[in-house]
């Protein structure tokens, strides 16, 4: 493994929640009981790039959702040396809530999403309440801005984003999720 591929990588929590199980899932769970949940962005990190993968939401929505919001994920990077700018590229694994809030405190980075993604969140199932819940039409709206301004890098499948950081695509949670590994 080359000095290229070796990176640091960082598990920032930046909020929490502890809710009934079955808010997890659609329907009911029969085993439905008090479940925690927490919520992370992370940040990888070498001499040669500055990658954040998801990044969260804000104080706002934790209070609309009714989340513990524990700090800015963004800000957070400052704890490690990281400053928004400085962040070169964002993978945001996909546009539920969670994951794509903020991306407007990025200044300087690219975006790269599946394609897959895009298409199911500005397609026809959002005008189902149940399909379109778990996203934000604000984030999704930047996402559309930013492509629009030419910084987002649209994925269709595996590949290789950096030497030792490969994207996966693993529909199922939705359509364009995608998954991260580093080596």
């Amino acid at each position: 493994m080359t000095a290229e591929a070796t990176y640091d990588v960082y598990a920032i929590k930046y909020a929490e929640s502890m809710r009934p199980r079955s808010d997890y899932f659609i329907g009911a769970d029969p085993h439905d009981g008090p479940e925690p949940i927490f919520y992370y962005v992370w940040l990888i990190k070498n001499a040669q790039r500055i990658i954040l993968v998801d990044t969260g939401f804000n104080d706002v929505r934790a209070k609309s959702r009714n989340r513990d919001f524990l700090r800015c994920p963004i800000d957070a990077l400052n704890a490690i040396g990281v400053l928004p700018e400085d962040v070169d590229t964002v993978i945001i694994t996909h546009l539920h809530y969670d994951h794509a809030g903020n991306m407007d405190k990025l200044p300087n980075a690219r975006f790269v999403l599946q394609e897959r993604e895009m298409g199911f969140a500005t397609g026809r199932y959002m005008r189902h309440e149940l399909m379109r819940s778990p996203f934000e039409l604000s984030d999704v709206q930047l996402m559309v801005a930013l492509n629009y301004s030419g910084r987002v890098d649209f994925a269709d499948g595996d590949y290789e984003l950096a030497p030792g950081v490969r994207l996966h695509h693993v529909p199922g949670h939705s359509p364009g999720l995608q998954a991260v590994t580093v080596e």
